[in-house]
């Protein structure tokens, strides 16, 4: 049984789609919305840092947060939200505009519906993931590629699948990290210099 704080943790991590749909729809100007974005990975990172150093931010923080978080970021390590922040920044710094929007779709869409399957009908296990977690974060990765062609469904199935790789592989990285700037990776290879 799922505990209800990672229902909450999930939602969250999907409100996380706020970037990519912003990118698409608000933000016409790049630089502007890189600006913008590095401020508010300035605020997580500054909260992460000093949640265990300021008795007030540490009270606040942890009435509302403490018992979504996962044990590392208990002990000190940075939240998912700072590494939502840090890997939206550089992966939008680095990538083409539709290749960084659905790559972030990605993290935020194809890591829950992973977690949340890995942890409710999981079996076979791939480190601390599953397999039931993969097929499903790929699915529903591949669905949306096909659904919002915002580049060619023949080169987004490979970051739906290469996110997903990286989401159950057990690299020391943070999935947030992870997905989106794997699977944008390789939509950026494919795209450049394949077709």
């Amino acid at each position: 049984m799922i505990p209800k704080s990672e229902y909450i943790r999930k939602l969250i991590h999907l409100s996380n789609l706020i970037i990519p749909i912003s990118y698409y729809y608000v933000f016409q100007d790049k630089r502007f919305f890189l600006i913008s974005l590095f401020f508010f990975v300035l605020i997580f990172l500054a909260i992460d840092l000093f949640r265990e150093k300021n008795k007030y931010i540490k009270i606040l923080f942890n009435l509302f947060f403490n018992r979504m978080m996962r044990k590392h970021e208990l002990n000190g390590a940075l939240t998912g939200a700072s590494w939502v922040m840090i890997s939206a920044f550089f992966t939008i710094l680095i990538f083409p505009k539709n290749i960084a929007i659905l790559s972030l779709i990605f993290m935020s869409v194809g890591d829950t519906v992973a977690g949340l399957v890995g942890r409710r009908v999981g079996k076979l296990k791939i480190g601390e993931k599953t397999l039931e977690g993969f097929v499903f974060g790929f699915l529903i990765c591949v669905i949306i590629s096909y659904n919002y062609k915002l580049i060619p469904f023949s080169i987004s199935i490979y970051g739906s699948l290469v996110g997903m790789i990286f989401e159950v592989l057990p690299l020391p990285l943070d999935d947030n990290l992870k997905i989106p700037l794997s699977s944008a990776s390789i939509m950026f290879v494919i795209e450049s210099y394949l077709i």
